[in-house]
């Protein structure tokens, strides 16, 4: 009997990812999981968004993705965990709920799922994506991270939810289900990429991810590892090709190839005098991104928890001349680019910034419940004695 695997496709506007992977049991070692297939299609220089292509379009690069993964597997893929990159809010709400027993369970905290609260989120334009518990406080006032076996009357939940267009999420579904592909649950790329980039410490002690896609960035905040808020900017890698087409009056392919050049490149090294208005008008975009990031955080409120620790991902997180702009304005932030942490695999992939989100799918299914289901990990926490949650109080 073939073994089940876990298959991924991440629709994003650069290309079609398609990754399929396998849990593999090792004696006394527990259980790691293995990427054995990939298929990659990659869509025109000039799409931003994937879903803005023709349907029968879009149809064949997924299945381009699926059936070189297929081939590369031996296995048919049928279900499927996808990425969302656009048509994304957040908001913060908080629930209270009177404590049936002497100490708190999780059920307490999962009653949300089954609130009012929570079925008001299904609009008539939105529904839920993910749904965060992000800070707990107990009926004397105190906030606590993880309130389990606590005794109190009221436990008050606040929650990150994070939802997505209907006719958005309805779009997808009915592309999939025309190939015969079942959709299991749809996640956000940016919090997929954070998921495979970050270290547990990371992840627990406050991050900030930056996913640079082709046609947006996008700025996750992570704290005691759960996804607490985002930003985006309306900047990407196809801004910097486009400024160079519209100023030197070449296609976008062709100043596709230009950026390429100058993600590699290092700014305090000599450069060709033929291209150097090509470069700066590369320069003067990567500048301006990092701005505009680096103002965005100044003005988080998220800041104080998470401007420790910044990690960049994504299809333009190879720019050395942007991370070396970025990292000339940070003073006590540890900055890195990242890379897949916590799969195994071949390192063309698991070693590029480009592929965590495509990698933080397999690392979400594995580690994931569908939320709202009955496991307790999806709201249990890790204690954190800090006097820091004291920060949640005005959310």
């Amino acid at each position: 009997m073939a073994k089940e695997t876990i298959n991924v496709i991440d629709i994003r506007s650069d290309k079609i990812i398609c990754l399929v992977a396998q849990e593999i049991q090792l004696l006394d070692k527990g259980k790691l999981t293995q990427l054995i297939g990939v298929g990659v299609s990659r869509l025109p220089v000039t799409c931003q968004k994937p879903l803005a292509l023709d349907d029968i379009s879009l149809k064949q690069h997924i299945s381009e993705a699926v059936k070189a993964a297929e081939n590369e597997t031996s296995t048919t893929i049928d279900k499927v965990t996808i990425s969302i990159s656009d048509n994304m809010q957040s908001q913060h709400l908080t629930h209270e709920v009177k404590c049936i027993g002497a100490k708190i369970t999780s059920d307490d905290i999962k009653s949300f799922f089954s609130s009012k609260e929570f079925s008001d989120l299904y609009t008539i334009n939105n529904e839920p994506l993910h749904s965060f518990p992000i800070s707990y406080q107990i009926d004397n006032n105190k906030i606590v991270s993880d309130p389990i076996g606590l005794s109190s009357e009221i436990l008050r939940t606040t929650w990150h939810v994070v939802s997505v267009s209907k006719d958005f999420l309805k779009k997808i579904h009915n592309i999939f289900s025309e190939l015969d592909i079942n959709v299991h649950q749809a996640v956000s790329s940016f919090y997929a990429s954070s998921l495979a980039a970050l270290r547990e410490s990371e992840s627990d002690l406050g991050s900030i991810c930056i996913d640079i896609q082709k046609n947006q960035t996008y700025l996750s905040y992570t704290f005691d590892n759960q996804l607490i808020g985002f930003d985006s900017v309306k900047i990407g890698t196809f801004h910097f090709a486009n400024d160079i087409s519209q100023i030197k009056s070449i296609s976008i392919d062709e100043s596709e190839i230009y950026r390429k050049k100058y993600d590699t490149h290092n700014i305090d090294k000599k450069r060709n005098t033929a291209d150097e208005q090509i470069y700066q008008i590369y320069l003067s975009r990567a500048e301006e991104l990092a701005e505009v990031i680096f103002s965005l955080i100044q003005k988080s409120r998220f800041r104080d928890l998470t401007e420790n620790n910044i990690i960049l991902t994504g299809y333009g997180s190879k720019s050395q001349i942007f991370n070396k702009i970025f990292s000339l304005k940070l003073n006590n932030s540890n900055f890195r680019v990242g890379a897949t942490l916590k799969l195994n695999g071949p390192k063309t992939y698991i070693d590029n910034p480009s592929f965590t989100s495509s990698c933080g799918l397999l690392i979400y299914v594995v580690n994931h419940d569908l939320e709202g289901s009955n496991h307790e990990k999806n709201t249990k926490k890790r204690t954190i004695i800090s006097n820091i949650y004291s920060f949640f109080r005005s959310l």
